[in-house]
């Protein structure tokens, strides 16, 4: 048994769950308040009340104490629990105590429903079992990644490892999805999806746009981008280097791997700048959340741009976002091992984006028919990113409001 927390904090989830397996309660601990904030959103949703809701949380961690040493395969711990939760809610009014007759015993207990508005707990409660109800009829080709989605409310990612479904294929059946219940109900997924009524007429909201410049030339994009006027998108910078995040002050700096690098860069290694996202990866989920549009923009070659931005994306587009890379590739005057290090961060980057948008530095370099120095020439590349940004997120814009 181990007994110092500390050391617990600095370890993986799959590590975490692999100790707990044998019994390391201090592991568990941890878990329970990694997780517990994400599986309390899928109680909460199929709880009557917030009391129960208290009691299903404690009886879910209850089961996986029990059972956690029978998961095979650590890697779908997150699946697993999520299952966990979901059933524990049903079983917890299944039984004969918890039953819709149940008696309000104490004064306590009937102010705190009083205070809840009956009618309106009323009629959500009847709606989002309409919704299930519904949900459980939907064609074969789509019920399966719909009951995961809007009922266990599994992330794309986990549905994406439990189902083995590409993440498109899977953006593709809940986008059928919500067209059928649409059809049925006239009812969109808001908050942590449970279903509600969409008013027949509802002002348009704006589409969220995320800029996030990663490394040295993605800050470089970014402060371009700002200076240029982009207006109705949230700027972001991400870098090992605080040096580079003092000179961005009109967007929102974020630092990441203090401990990996001590803030002074990663030496053009893409595995520090990789290491250093991994450190701040909750950091990083909350700078992508609740964004409709996303573009990770950075220069591939080097260490943080490289090694970051694809992490970046990939937890951009498990929260729902399209996920856009725009990045450009090393002039030739920069040497061949950046070049090949670009090629492995352009591989990886089109592994967890929607669509990556490459600006090969040297063939824009070519078409410019005068000398040109080198500070010009980055100049010029960060222009074509910024454009690049520009026209897509317009497009996507325009896209979004015509199908309102």
């Amino acid at each position: 048994m181990r007994d110092d927390l500390s050391t617990h904090t600095d370890l993986t989830d799959d590590e975490l769950v692999r100790f707990a397996q044998v019994g390391d309660e201090s592991a568990l601990t941890e878990l329970m308040l990694r997780y517990s904030p994400r599986i309390w959103k899928v109680i909460i949703a199929n709880s009557r009340q917030r009391r129960d809701a208290e009691e299903i949380l404690m009886d879910v961690w209850r089961s996986v104490w029990e059972n956690i040493s029978g998961l095979r395969n650590v890697e779908s711990f997150g699946g697993w629990l999520h299952r966990i939760a979901y059933n524990a809610c049903k079983r917890y009014y299944a039984s004969r105590h918890h039953s819709k007759g149940e008696i309000l015993c104490n004064d306590a207990y009937l102010t705190d429903q009083i205070d809840r508005d009956a009618v309106a707990r009323f009629r959500e409660t009847e709606l989002r079992e309409a919704v299930a109800e519904a949900v459980h009829h939907l064609p074969d080709k789509v019920r399966r990644v719909a009951e995961l989605y809007y009922l266990e409310l599994w992330s794309i990612k986990e549905i994406h490892a439990e189902l083995g479904l590409a993440i498109g294929t899977i953006k593709t059946k809940l986008r059928q999805t919500r067209e059928l219940l649409r059809k049925e109900f006239d009812v969109e997924p808001e908050g942590v999806r449970i279903m509600s009524s969409k008013p027949k007429e509802s002002k348009r909201i704006p589409t969220k746009i995320k800029v996030i410049g990663v490394g040295g030339a993605g800050g470089n994009a970014v402060k371009r981008m700002v200076e240029a006027g982009l207006t109705d998108i949230e700027f972001y910078v991400v870098n090992t280097d605080q040096k580079a995040l003092d000179k961005c002050t009109d967007a929102t700096p974020v630092q990441i791997g203090v401990n990996t690098t001590q803030g002074l860069g990663c030496g053009a290694n893409p595995e520090i700048g990789k290491k250093a996202a991994e450190e701040d990866r909750d950091t990083l989920h909350k700078i992508v959340a609740d964004a409709d549009l996303v573009f990770v923009t950075a220069g591939m070659g080097g260490g943080t741009g490289t090694g970051a931005a694809p992490l970046i994306a990939s937890l951009a587009r498990e929260q729902g976002a399209l996920t856009v890379g725009i990045v450009t590739c090393p002039f030739k005057f920069e040497g061949e091992r950046r070049a090949e290090r670009a090629e492995q961060g352009l591989q990886e980057l089109r592994e967890n984006a929607d669509s990556v948008l490459v600006m090969p530095n040297q063939r824009l370099l070519d078409t410019i028919k005068r000398p040109m120095k080198i500070p010009e020439a980055f100049g010029l590349s960060d222009e074509m990113l910024l454009r690049g940004v520009e026209s897509i997120s317009e497009f996507h814009s325009s896209t979004m409001h015509s199908n309102t």
